[in-house]
């Protein structure tokens, strides 16, 4: 019989990372990265109002 294999002792996985890019026109002007999804997504949207300048 094969012994129960340890999970404590494996590396635990990478934190996956979401990239999210601003652009101005064809021209990428800022890529977002982050673990949370949602914060990016947020963070994205409001500096596109800021970089187009809408209120």
């Amino acid at each position: 019989m094969l012994p129960a294999p340890d999970f404590d002792k494996e590396a635990p996985a990478e934190p996956r990372v979401y990239h999210f890019t601003v652009q101005r026109g064809m021209a990428i002007a800022l890529v977002i990265e982050t673990c949370d999804w949602y914060a990016g997504l947020l963070q994205a949207a409001m500096t596109r109002v800021r970089i187009e300048g809408q209120k």
